[in-house]
């Protein structure tokens, strides 16, 4: 926290503080249910039934079905789809470790679920009404908005009904009494922190030298027989990737956005049931010196701060021109001090603490106002500027409220189409044309493209990339199915032409194999000679090596030109017996070889420190004890999982999901 947090943190911080700090575990599960920003995803959720799906696992006699894993992945994919943004990468869901992961989450889910019902553990309607009324998502002006509560739900991802929201905000009410409990009542020794402390914020003083690989090439030599050899076992590595020429269409709110018809009575009724959005209200420039005062003060030092702040604030009044001068020369606020003391326009809407805020808006344009105490200290304020209150004409808000609205229509357009653009595409597969027209869409074409020249055209989402390069669209020159690459979005694509891969010539990549040959050999070389002298160095032996100047590095913190592993091992060296040296192949194919100087141990850290790590190690303790008595509860349920539905999906590289209702026979 910054030593001025009121004055710098974040809005949402500060609207959410309190509600967090009481309630940190539970908040965590209700958010996750209303992440923002919404975004759309999971089209077969609006055109697939749910048609009985073999089970995935089975807690005691309660199953877990391929529907719920499929979803449950589905959630975790769109959360870090979120979270990721263009990193995200859809494959890591093929990895059988986190599809067992999720798997596992559902069953610990299953297994509070059971014991909250043995416990009798319940909770009442109004309980569950009171919560969700205290939720800020779902206030305006500081009161439970009911319009606000059904917009959120709606924009979920798939919408969400009013009664399956409590249901979710029950079931997470009812298992925290299970979880709280284990997981907040760790206490940890104050010398095991400052032990963990000291070997976290420890430093290392460090010299590197290189046995490169470069030295050694001249001793290598690749002869013709062995390139040919490497050449014929291994052509698949030197060929020219498969292409294809395709032409795509793609379905998104925004390519349905022109269809979309907005009633300008709509519009208007907008506007007049929502003037508070409309409304901006009174800002306030201000500026203002900080003497610091700590919590734990005495009150002599109390007292100094307040003689000095008065003293300033008389300055401050005589001239006040000079405000900024005194700003950078005596106020403690870090964030502040350097520009003058400041703070940019505020609202007064609890962004800062209250005594500061309603000093703010108790003065007039140029006022010099206080000494204000707060819990960080006295401020010296000054009102710098005022940005009187106003509300938008609705000729100022029309233009924003039509394209809200033909967004709004544009999602629903696209609900609606998506299951209409997924038939077209199967049911007329010789051709994308049909579905273009139905929907207004435009078809595209590529010039040759390979498969990794492709996936960024599919938003980097693999299925698509296959989907094109399958046996059916390769052969058959057929559609492939619509398969929805990002939140929002369908593509189907065609190929109109296809190059298979080709094996390149060895005169052509002859001289390349060479290179790899010989720069292999030359870091065999240099590897082999650096443990060598790695060995003399830790012998206490000269090995003719020179090493630079030596760096400071922490355990915690990367540092250029030293890897992960090479930091882990520095760190893992005995500070007993110093100088200390370990080595490690280096990326560029040679040997690295790092000799720790000296050990910097870390300052003993004071109270606020001691007690942050404390909690932050009691808090992951915590996290470790309920594992261990969710481990528990999974010894003595009767728990069964399907590894063959769950290999068979993981293989498969699609999470499994339920067949529509009425479908169309499928040609795969």
């Amino acid at each position: 926290m910054p030593e001025n947090g009121c004055l710098t943190w974040p809005y949402w911080n500060l609207l959410m503080f309190d509600f967090v700090y009481k309630q940190k575990r539970l908040v965590q599960v209700v958010l996750a249910l209303i992440t923002l920003p919404f975004a759309f995803f999971g089209v077969d959720y609006y055109f697939r039934g749910t048609a009985s799906a073999g089970e995935v696992a089975r807690v005691g006699g309660d199953k877990i079905t391929q529907v719920e894993f499929a979803n449950a992945i589905r959630d975790q994919q769109e959360r870090m789809r979120q979270s990721l943004g263009a990193n995200y990468d859809p494959a890591v869901f093929d990895n059988p470790e986190v599809r067992y992961a999720t798997l596992e989450q559902l069953i610990s889910q299953r297994l509070l679920e059971d014991q909250a019902r043995r416990d009798r553990l319940r909770v009442s309607d109004e309980q569950v009404r009171q919560y969700i009324s205290e939720i800020p998502a779902f206030q305006v002006d500081g009161k439970f908005s009911p319009e606000r509560y059904q917009q959120l739900l709606a924009m979920q991802s798939p919408p969400k009904s009013s009664p399956e929201f409590v249901n979710d905000v029950r079931r997470a009410l009812i298992q925290t009494p299970l979880q709280e409990p284990i997981a907040g009542a760790s206490i940890v020794a104050k010398s095991n922190v400052e032990r963990y402390l000291g070997l976290v914020e420890q430093r290392r003083e460090v010299a590197y030298a290189a046995v490169g690989s470069e030295a050694f090439r001249k001793d290598v030599k690749a002869d013709d027989a062995a390139i040919k050899a490497y050449y014929d076992a291994n052509q698949s590595a030197f060929q020219t990737p498969e292409q294809a020429k395709i032409e795509y269409v793609s379905l998104t709110p925004d390519s349905l956005g022109s269809q979309a018809n907005i009633d300008p009575a709509a519009v208007r009724k907008q506007y007049d049931e929502n003037l508070k959005q409309y409304a901006k209200a009174e800002e306030r420039q201000a500026s203002h010196i900080l003497i610091a005062v700590k919590p734990d003060a005495k009150d002599d030092e109390k007292a100094a701060a307040k003689k000095k702040a008065e003293d300033l604030a008389a300055q401050a009044r005589r001239t006040p021109a000079k405000f900024a001068e005194l700003a950078k020369e005596n106020s403690q606020d870090p964030g502040s001090a350097a520009q003058g003391g400041d703070l940019g326009f505020i609202s007064h809407d609890g962004s800062m603490v209250k005594p500061f805020e309603d000093a703010v808006f108790s003065g007039k344009e140029g006022d010099i106002i206080g000494p204000v105490q707060t819990d960080f200290g006295w401020h010296v304020i000054k009102v710098t500027a005022i940005k009187p209150a106003k509300t938008q004409s609705f000729e100022e808000a029309r233009g924003q409220i039509e394209q809200d609205l033909k967004r709004q229509q544009s999602m629903r357009n696209f609900v609606d189409a998506a299951s209409q653009f997924e038939n077209l595409v199967y049911e007329q597969a010789e051709s994308l044309q049909p579905v273009a027209k139905a929907l207004n869409l435009k078809v595209q074409t590529t010039d040759w493209l390979t498969r990794s020249q492709l996936l960024p055209l599919g938003q980097n989402n693999p299925k698509f990339v296959q989907a094109v390069f399958s046996p059916d669209s390769l052969q058959a020159k057929r559609n492939t199915d619509a398969i929805e690459v990002a939140p929002n979005t369908m593509m189907a694509a065609r190929v109109i032409d296809y190059k298979p891969a080709a094996p390149r010539a060895f005169d052509e990549v002859k001289a390349d194999i060479r290179r790899q040959l010989e720069h292999t050999a030359a870091s065999e070389l240099a590897q082999k000679t650096g443990r060598e002298k790695l060995a003399l160095l830790q012998q206490g032996k000269d090995a003719g090596l020179v090493f630079g100047k030596p760096v400071t590095l922490a355990r915690n913190q990367a540092q250029p030109g030293f890897q992960t592993e090479a930091l882990a091992r520095i760190f893992q060296g005995d500070p007993a017996k110093l100088p200390e040296y370990v080595g490690m192949p280096a990326p560029d194919g040679g040997f690295a070889i790092y000799k720790i100087v000296q050990v910097i141990a870390a300052p003993a850290p004071d109270a606020a420190r001691l007690s942050t790590f404390s909690a932050r190690v009691g808090e992951q303790l915590g996290r470790e004890l309920f594992a261990a008595n969710l481990a528990s509860l999974k010894a003595k349920a009767e728990v069964k999982i399907n590894q063959t539905a769950l290999e068979k999906d993981s293989r498969s590289g699609e999470a499994p999901a339920p067949v529509a209702p009425s479908p169309p026979a499928r040609r795969r």
